[in-house]
């Protein structure tokens, strides 16, 4: 399958109903024609990989993925791994990157275009896009006569360690890994494993395979950078040095040839502390985090007892510790990992992320730390739970409305809390009751519930959804979709102000262009590198929009602000299209659920689209956003 073939299956495994060809052609940038056509190739790719699920068409209707029973994650996860090798850039920069960092020099672009198999007109539009991925860390591609990498080492091996993983873990191991071992023996291999081996037996944890794997990929990459003469020299240790590593670096000085110096094995011993341990219940409970990560954790602890009067369970200080040191140890290397979780944090549980962040953003020492956003990210995700236990996210009263038996309504009122964590049926009230009570001039409904659910249309002007007698999946899709737009018995509303801007091409002029219309306007009254910080942290990509919601101080009226932008940037691989922004005043903070769910569904409805991808496009996973700002 090629990149658009991917995206049409990924749209379809997302799409529980029909849906006609016009509409995956509006979403894929094609015609009904081109989205046919890929249909037969899906279904052949399916059937090549031994599915038994296929493309359902039904004529008036349009297309839907049938699934087989059990086939849903494995397609999900073969999506995952195939998505990045099917873009059409991806053999080619891999083979760029290493080229560039790991293979002996002098490169000049003649050189470069025999080593990657491509044009020199192509190979010189790749330096240009590598030079804008490397703008605002300190890093840059020199050109010339000679084509190099240039920066401080340590931030170099950051940068790569990340660019690898932003990258599925199964299409490194197809197509970058095999060239760091070209030049590798096996007796060198051998040597590798024996010393990941070594490094998890004196951590004195066990890695999971993926962080095997991926500290094997680092040690490759520090030795063949010694080997051509890149050392760290002017990196400062972040801790003390384990009389492990100490010992390890002169094996492999003895075995490679090659002079490893402390700061070399302090980075070392940095990223083999970033991997992903396999956490047990056992093993959070005796790991000690460091004492800066403990202080930190007190303090996130403290402002969420102060904002919400309740203090945070102890059972979830030290998983803050833990991913607090983690998080500063990730910041330390200049190394960025992904979280999977992210985008489910920031946009499908928004009103929580915000009024987390407006807690979590004025403690000091966590806006000192400046954590990368995945890291600020994996803290929220811990502190949900804790959210959803003081009760400070909006729960909503319902009136449960029965014309009928009293099975259907203790079956209802069972099955609505059940389902739904965020609705409480306060009371069982009849059909007639709502009638006499919407008849009055001011209706007492409006102190009782903030809507009602009946089985039967209610003919009375109220909030109310109309659920079957099942109550089943799609009764409770319905309460969902509906019920975080009203505040207070009515429908929330939310100013939108729409603007269009023209901004340079370069990443660097957004922010200061959009902070500069937003002062004007008497929007906000932030300064840029407070904006700045809470973009980096709080903000992320959906489809070609940079979104931020954000609720504190600084905020001078509730909006939403859309910026159209002309000549947009390069942000996270695609072409950004347009900045969105929901900015809360803090007194509007306790209406937070509806004002999330306003604001996505105006992402929904006026954001800008995604289209197919593009040759100047590349992952969305791509580690450019933080940087760039």
């Amino acid at each position: 399958m090629n990149v658009r073939q991917g995206s049409l299956l990924r749209a379809l495994l997302n799409e529980a109903e029909y849906k006609t060809c016009a509409w995956y052609a509006h979403l894929l940038g094609c015609s009904e024609k081109t989205v046919r056509t890929d249909v037969k190739a899906i279904d052949g790719f399916l059937r090549h990989e031994g599915f038994a699920s296929c493309v359902s068409r039904r004529r008036g209707s349009g297309l839907r993925l049938v699934l087989a029973a059990h086939e849903a994650n494995r397609l999900s996860r073969l999506l995952d791994e195939s998505e990045a090798a099917m873009h059409p850039r991806f053999e080619r920069l891999c083979r760029e990157l290493v080229v560039l960092t790991c293979t002996p020099g002098p490169h000049t672009v003649e050189s470069l275009t025999r080593a990657v198999f491509t044009n020199k007109q192509q190979m010189q539009s790749d330096l240009h896009w590598w030079q804008r991925v490397l703008v605002g860390r300190g890093l840059a591609v020199r050109t010339g006569r000679r084509i190099e990498f240039v920066g401080a080492e340590w931030t170099q091996r950051g940068f790569l360690m990340s660019v690898l993983f932003s990258f599925p873990p199964q299409a490194v191991r197809r197509r970058i890994e095999p060239l760091l071992l070209d030049a590798a023996s096996g007796c060198d291999q051998r040597f590798f494993d024996r010393c990941i081996e070594e490094v998890q037996d004196n951590l004195g944890f066990t890695l999971s395979s993926n962080a095997r794997w991926q500290l094997g990929v680092y040690l490759r990459i520090m030795v063949a950078r010694i080997q051509m003469g890149h050392v760290i020299a002017d990196r400062p240790l972040t801790g003390e040095l384990f009389g492990f590593f100490a010992s390890l670096g002169n094996r492999l000085s003895r075995h490679f040839g090659i002079a490893v110096n402390e700061a070399e094995m302090g980075l070392l011993q940095d990223m083999a502390n970033c991997c992903t341990w396999q956490w047990s219940a056992e093993l959070m409970e005796r790991y000690e985090p460091n004492d800066r990560a403990r202080a930190m954790a007190a303090d996130i602890a403290a402002a969420c007892e102060a904002a919400f009067g309740e203090p945070v369970p102890a059972s979830l200080i030290r998983p803050l510790g833990i991913l607090v040191e983690s998080g500063l140890t990730r910041r330390a290397c200049g190394l960025v990992v992904q979280n999977p979780n992210e985008l489910a944090v920031k946009y499908d549980s928004m009103d929580g992320m915000c009024l987390l962040s407006s807690v979590l953003c004025e403690v000091p020492a966590l806006v000192e730390a400046r954590l990368h956003t995945s890291d600020y990210t994996r803290l929220v995700l811990v502190l949900v739970e804790y959210l959803e236990r003081v009760g400070s996210l909006r729960h909503y009263r319902v009136g449960l409305v029965v014309n009928s038996g009293i099975d259907l309504a203790l079956w209802g009122r069972y099955r609505i809390e059940k389902l739904s964590s965020r609705v409480q049926v306060v009371d069982v009230i009849a059909e007639n009751e709502v009638l006499s009570a919407c008849a009055r001039p001011s209706s007492p409904l409006l102190d009782r519930f903030d809507f009602l659910v009946s089985f039967e249309p209610l003919p009375v002007d109220f909030p109310s959804v109309t659920i079957s007698s099942l109550v089943d999946e799609r009764d409770l899709e319905r309460i969902v979709e509906a019920i975080p737009l009203w505040c207070r018995g009515r429908e929330a509303q939310v100013p939108c102000e729409r603007v269009r801007l023209t901004v340079p091409a370069t990443p660097s002029a957004l922010l200061p262009t959009v902070h500069r219309d937003l002062v004007a306007s008497g929007a906000v009254s932030l300064g840029l590198e407070r904006f700045r910080w809470l973009v980096r942290t709080l903000g992320f990509i959906r489809e070609r929009s940079l979104v931020l919601a954000w609720c504190g101080e600084g905020v001078e009226r509730t909006a939403v602000h859309l910026y159209d932008l002309d000549g947009g940037p390069q942000l996270a691989g695609k072409r950004c299209a347009q900045v969105a922004l929901l900015l809360v005043h803090p007194d509007d903070r306790g209406d937070l659920t509806p004002l999330t769910e306003r604001f996505k569904r105006l992402l929904e409805s006026q954001g800008a689209e995604g289209t197919e991808a593009a040759e100047d496009d590349f992952f969305p996973g791509f580690p450019e956003l933080r940087g760039a700002f």
